[in-house]
């Protein structure tokens, strides 16, 4: 397999849709940056995945519709 290409962005992109949902990451590169509080409860962390998973789930529709990934 073949890694994505640097400059479409990733990071971004998932950021972008993760915002629209209510959660706030930091993108570095092709990697999302989480910090949660030091105090957090299980429901918050269960959220908190959901919505990643969401963003990424979106982003690999983007990138498909684009033609960049098959994946």
């Amino acid at each position: 397999r073949n890694p994505l290409q640097l400059d479409k962005d990733v990071g971004k992109r998932i950021d972008a849709h993760c915002h629209e949902l209510g959660l706030l990451v930091r993108p570095l590169i092709n990697m999302c940056v989480m910090s949660p509080p030091l105090i957090i409860s299980r429901e918050q962390i269960d959220d908190m995945v959901a919505i990643l998973r969401e963003g990424i789930s979106r982003t690999m529709d983007d990138l498909r519709k684009e033609g960049v990934w098959r994946g």
